[in-house]
């Protein structure tokens, strides 16, 4: 592995071939191993032929080293799909010690040290910037409250591979970002959002439990390459969300700006690590991402409600299965006045009335059939009008058939 500061021992080229295929998982290019090795071959003769004529490969701005090549990274617009930008792209597995040479000085005073580092380092830079990478931000998605009028929910994706836990090279922490942050609060780098999409979400029981269920889940993985390092021209003032009261600009504690290194996202896809579903993509995803659900993912489709779902599941739940005799007695029998009313205004016919019904579990009565001679009668509307009226409490089972009679005088 290269060394940060003095180098004294370098690996051979083939160590360092090797160790730049466990930084990087297996890629999923077309090209064939004896071409890749071949293309190994010719990069490392390259670099020592530079390091030979006494080449600019030593440790200093990366600027400068990804200057002495300048490829054109594959164009995001010109892809048709999310899969063919990943089929590529380079796994990343271990982001400190792929980003290490670009923080390697060789500046040994033996003279075949130096050159063992620059050709090392050589080799490497030219492996960065001629690979594109794939690998999730530590950053979830940000979604903003569900537009009832539009139906959406708007999702923020933020300019942040690494934000949350920056790696640590050469003592210091870097961050991988879009754009150099715009502040640090509690190590943690702000950085600029890079896109936005609109998830349409036909009503607010899907938002709610969109919102609630899913997005805690989701992940985002970019398509990136690596461009060029930075701190910002300007200190980057350090603020922490523990402090309430915040000290006047002037008074204001600044730092030394984080550092880090500038990438390029050529496309990026957001995804359900439990499912595997794409809820966005930049450009379009074809199909699912194949996921291992781990113990957080819900074991059915229940446990995906929403908080308003799952009370409106127990209300429901607690309701009884039917109404008993004495709970429908209680809400029917009133209305025996109201039914004296109906004979008092329309008069003839009287008597007892036997009426049929049909009572659904939102406590609503959706049927009312009077027997004969009332159903016919002018008091027939008047009676069906008092006894709809009627408000049950709800019940969980099936619509319930019911007699009551009526006496019509």
């Amino acid at each position: 592995m290269l060394k940060l500061g003095k180098t004294r021992r370098l690996p051979t080229f083939l160590g360092t071939l090797s160790m730049v295929m466990l930084v990087a998982g297996p890629s999923e290019a077309k090209t064939p191993k004896t071409d890749a090795a071949q293309a190994a071959g010719k990069a490392a003769d390259k670099a020592g032929k530079a390091a030979a004529k006494g080449g600019k490969a030593e440790g200093g701005a990366l600027p400068d080293a990804f200057a002495q090549t300048g490829t054109p990274a594959p164009d995001a617009a010109s892809q048709k799909s999310f899969e063919e930008l990943l089929k590529d792209a380079v796994p990343v597995k271990d982001f400190a010690t792929l980003v290490e040479p670009l923080y390697a000085r060789c500046d040994d005073p033996d003279p075949i040290y130096k050159r063992q580092c620059e050709v090392s380092k050589t080799f490497l830079l030219e492996y960065l910037r001629s690979h594109t990478f794939v690998a999730e931000s530590d950053m979830a998605p940000d979604t903003s409250p569900y537009d009832a009028a539009a139906k959406q929910v708007d999702m923020e994706i933020s300019g942040c591979l690494v934000c949350k836990n920056p790696i640590m090279v050469a003592g210091e922490p870097r961050y991988l970002t879009t754009k150099p942050p715009v502040r640090v609060t509690d190590g943690r780098a702000q950085v600029e959002p890079m896109a936005n999409h609109e998830i349409a979400l036909a009503d607010r029981v899907k938002a709610d439990r969109f919102v609630e269920r899913v997005v805690p889940r989701l992940k985002v993985q970019h398509v990136f390459r690596f461009t060029t390092p930075y701190p910002a021209d300007q200190p980057v003032a350090q603020t922490s969300s523990k402090t309430a009261a915040q000290p006047a600009p002037s008074a204001q504690p600044t730092t030394p700006p984080p550092k880090g290194v500038l990438v390029a996202s050529l496309g990026h896809r957001v995804y359900d690590r439990c499912t595997g579903q794409v809820a966005a993509a930049q450009p379009k995803a074809t199909m699912a991402v194949k996921v291992v659900p781990d113990r957080g993912c819900p074991r059915d489709a229940s446990e995906d409600m929403s908080q308003a779902e799952i009370k409106k599941q127990a209300d429901f739940m607690a309701l009884p299965e039917r109404l008993t005799p004495r709970e429908i007695d209680k809400v029917l029998a009133p209305i025996q006045a109201r039914v004296h009313e109906c004979y008092v205004e329309f008069g003839e016919p009287s008597g007892n009335a036997k009426v049929s019904l049909v009572l659904g579990p939102e406590g609503k009565l959706t049927q009312v059939t009077l027997p004969s001679p009332f159903d016919k009668a002018d008091i027939g509307l008047c009676l069906r009008s008092q006894i709809r009226s009627a408000v049950f409490p709800k019940f969980r089972g099936e619509p319930m058939k019911l007699d009551y009679v009526y006496q019509v005088q």
